[in-house]
């Protein structure tokens, strides 16, 4: 046996920790067919250096040797012919003789010892017999009867078989060399499941005589018919064969189990089921119950013949009373099942007939509504468009839909009639549109409050009161988008009035989507081209009296792409803008509380404020005897547009010290007759020059009230510098609340240092370039100057809204009058922070 340990079967084996790691298995030889067949018993050659062996078997270019008759072993044949044996077993014996030396070596090592043994013995034998004259007499043929059937069977394949066997020496008879074999051919027969041949003396009629086969035959026919099986009768093949049938129960009373038992002369056995046991005893034991006597059984047990105590038919009456219970119990169980039954059923009958009753009205609904559908186009088909009107045919559609859907609404939607309903509305409704034009009416074709109302009765229809869905948007998109979207992108966004008026009228049959995309697509692409088209310095037309009324149409996403490209155009056309030209301000203010105030905020930061700022300082004069006061006019009309702490700080910083030292420099001058009267009426018109808004901040009106003061301790004669210095006190703090005031409205800072404001006058940066300038132009000019690349980084795209510049090295973007630099981080990344024009020439080179 083979071992079951691993030793070998690994290379480079070891245990580490408890567990065993190796670095490959060893490659083994699989197991040949012959090595599984033989096992231990084969003969297998081994190789030098392998494993691998070899069995030796016969030689397959040998001619094939035939055997006649049973196989014997060597030395049961040389015994029986040495004891007169039969011819056959000669036979055998030579031709195993002729075949022993060409199978030695196709047997295992154990059956050659055998062999040769039993050669070594034939051997001596021979000599003995040779020595002492006996000759081997050779194998007798068998008796054959001459068979005129013999071979029949071969003519249809042309005696082919028998032609070969007669090349081969076959002469007729038994086969083999002495003819000793067998007569006939080996028939088929049916014999016991696994039982070989010759086994248990079962005669094989292949090695019959054809006499002994005949005399089988005829003694088969010889049998008497009562012997032979009988036929079966026609019509009973069905039946299943085997079968036993029940053996037949016959009841016998004791008295003749008494009188077999004494002519057999033998104890009859009964069995006694009258006890509370069941037992097996002899007839004479059981006790006669007619005479009332008693006997005593050999368990112990005594029945008795009397009425009163019967304990076996007690017993008895407890059995039939339990059987009987039982059988109760089975019978109610069943009439329980039968009703659970009947209920489950009258149960499913009702919800049957329950199905099939609104499978009924679902039958009789459906046909209904073929028949309306049906009258409803035959209706349609009858109608003269004419006289009738366009929108007829779909009125007729509408009014049977909207019928069906509020009759109807479950088989309304489970038969699929809004798709029907679809195909009939654009159908008629394409017929009544064809050649319509929305902003050009015509007698022959429907208005607009008839095409509205009769899509909101088919909105109805097809998505009912939402009108949310994608049914009744096809509908739309196949009759009135095409023809809509034509008008719109086409129409003159200036003449107003006919589209504004189409678009409210259609607005209630349109979806809110569908709505939106109208004004997204068709209209706001519109007004962005004639946008494009507009110019504000040549355009008699302001912008808002043709923009305006639209912006209670278009929805915030729209109005907001547009107010960009207005405040686009304002800004490119106020560059060579005078602040004394009062036209801007009509362009402008119109737009007051429509932009939003950031937005505004930093248009006017940009475009106006610095401008204005410009004329305050140097444009506004204040002298007593040339005054010139259209200049102060053309800053202060803008109190609407600009907020008050723009301008406010405007006038501290630019045109009250002006008017203060005008005011001073006049009351220290010589008296004169009439010089108060005259201050006081030039008090008065400058202060009318100012608006009452302007007026009414709280810093404007200290100023006007420090003036006053001013001139009343002139006339009393009081000195004027208390008063002088507490304004030059007061002044920082009064830009500090400006400040305040810008911040809360997120307007930045506006406020400019006092000219008199000692150290931080002189600390204030120049302007590189013209204060007029944006920033951009300023670092266009500046990049032209020193030589340096300024364009926009395609790369870097948009930042907070605003497009990215290359400007030497760095990369930037301007958002409203603050300039963002991207400062570059050690590992990589960065900010972007606010920069000064001086700081970002320094690093740009």
């Amino acid at each position: 046996m083979a071992s079951m340990s691993m030793d070998g079967d690994y290379e480079g084996g070891v245990w580490i920790d408890g567990e065993f790691y190796y670095e490959s298995k060893v490659q083994r030889r699989a197991q040949t067919k012959e090595e599984a067949t033989y096992g231990v018993f084969g003969n297998f050659e081994d190789h030098p250096g392998s494993r691998a062996r070899k069995l030796q078997t016969a030689s397959l270019a040998k001619p094939m040797n035939f055997v006649g008759g049973d196989l014997y072993k060597s030395a049961d044949v040389a015994d029986t012919y040495k004891d007169g044996g039969s011819a056959p077993a000669e036979g055998v014996a030579k031709k195993m003789e002729e075949e022993e030396e060409d199978e030695d070596e196709a047997l295992p090592k154990s059956a050659l010892e055998i062999r040769r043994q039993a050669r070594l013995e034939r051997e001596k034998r021979r000599a003995a017999e040779e020595g002492a004259g006996r000759k081997r007499p050779p194998p007798k043929p068998r008796a054959v009867k001459a068979d005129k059937e013999f071979g029949k069977w071969a003519k249809a394949s042309g005696g082919l078989g028998l032609k070969m066997m007669k090349a081969m020496g076959y002469k007729g008879g038994g086969l083999g060399k002495h003819a000793h074999g067998i007569v006939n051919p080996v028939k088929s027969k049916l014999r016991p499941q696994q039982m070989g041949l010759g086994y248990g003396g079962y005669k094989e009629k292949a090695n019959m005589t054809q006499a002994e086969l005949d005399d089988t035959e005829g003694n088969e026919e010889k049998k008497p018919r009562a012997a032979q099986k009988p036929k079966k009768r026609p019509g009973t093949n069905w039946r299943a064969t085997g079968k036993k049938k029940p053996a037949k129960r016959v009841y016998k009373t004791v008295d003749e189990l008494k009188e077999e038992a004494e002519k057999r002369n033998a104890p009859e056995l009964v069995i006694d089921m009258r006890g509370p046991h069941v037992r097996v005893t002899s007839l004479d034991k059981v006790a006669d119950l007619n005479d009332g006597t008693e006997q005593i059984h050999g368990d112990g047990w005594t029945p008795t013949g009397s009425a009163n105590t019967l304990p076996e038919l007690k017993w008895n009456m407890d059995a039939l009373v339990e059987h009987t219970e039982s059988d109760v119990h089975k019978t109610l169980q069943a009439i329980t099942n039968r009703e659970n039954t009947l209920k489950a059923l009258r149960n499913q009958r009702r919800v049957i007939a329950d199905r099939v009753e609104k499978q009924k009205k679902a039958a009789e609904s459906l046909e209904l509504i073929i028949t309306l559908v049906d009258a409803a186009r035959d209706k349609a088909a009858s109608i003269n468009l004419q006289e009738e009107g366009c929108l007829a045919q779909g009125g007729v559609y509408a009014d049977t839909f909207e019928m069906l859907r509020e009759r109807h609404s479950e088989e309304f939607q489970l038969y699929g009639l809004p798709r029907v309903a679809f195909a009939l509305g654009a159908e008629s409704l394409k017929k009544a549109l064809r050649g319509w034009r929305p902003l050009a009416p015509s007698a022959s074709k429907p208005t607009t409050l008839e095409l509205t109302a009769m899509l909101k009765r088919w909105r109805v229809v097809l998505e009912g009161d939402e009108g949310t869905g994608a049914l009744y948007q096809e509908l739309l998109e196949e009759t009135v988008m095409s023809k809509l979207a034509i008008a719109l992108s086409s129409c003159d966004v200036r003449q107003f009035a006919k589209p504004i008026t189409l678009l409210e009228q259609l607005r209630p049959a349109l979806p809110p989507p569908v709505y939106r995309h109208v004004l997204l697509e068709y209209v706001s692409p519109r007004l962005r081209s004639e946008l494009a088209n507009w110019r504000p310095t040549r355009d008699p037309v302001p912008v808002h009296t043709w923009v305006h009324p639209w912006l209670d149409v278009l929805p915030a996403r729209a109005l907001g792409d547009l107010f960009t490209q207005i405040r686009t155009k304002l800004s490119d056309a106020l560059r060579a803008w005078q602040p004394l030209d009062g036209s801007a301000l009509v362009l402008i203010e119109p737009w007051r509380g429509v932009w939003e105030r950031r937005d505004m905020w930093d248009f006017l930061s940009r475009s106006i404020l610095p401008k204005l700022r410009h004329l305050c300082s140097r444009g506004v004069h204040v002298n007593p005897q040339r005054e010139d006061p259209t200049p102060f006019r053309a800053v202060v009309r803008w109190h609407k547009v600009v907020p008050l702490h723009a301008l406010v700080s405007m006038l501290l910083t630019d045109f009250f010290p002006k008017w203060i030292q005008a005011l001073v420099s006049w009351l220290r001058s010589p008296a004169t007759e009439g010089k108060f009267e005259q201050i006081l009426r030039w008090n008065k018109g400058w202060s009318g020059q100012i608006p009452d808004a302007l007026k009414a901040h709280p810093l404007v009106e200290a100023q006007m009230r420090r003036g006053l003061d001013l001139m009343n301790a002139a006339i009393q004669n009081e000195p004027l510098d208390p008063i002088l210095q507490s304004m030059a006190k007061a002044f920082p703090a009064q830009q500090e609340a400006l400040r305040r005031e810008a911040q809360r409205y997120g307007e930045g800072a506006t406020a400019a240092p006092a000219a008199n404001a000692g150290a931080a006058a002189k600390k204030k940066r120049r302007p590189l370039l013209g204060g007029d300038l944006s920033v951009k132009e300023v670092l266009e000019k500046l990049a032209g100057k020193m030589g340096l690349e300024f364009m926009p980084n395609l790369k870097k795209g948009m930042r907070d809204g605003c497009e990215v510049y290359t400007f030497g090295r760095c990369n930037i973007y301007i958002k409203g009058q603050t300039l963002f630099v991207h400062v570059p981080a050690k590992g990589g990344g960065g900010a972007w922070k606010p920069f000064a024009i001086e700081d970002l020439l320094q690093m740009a080179k």
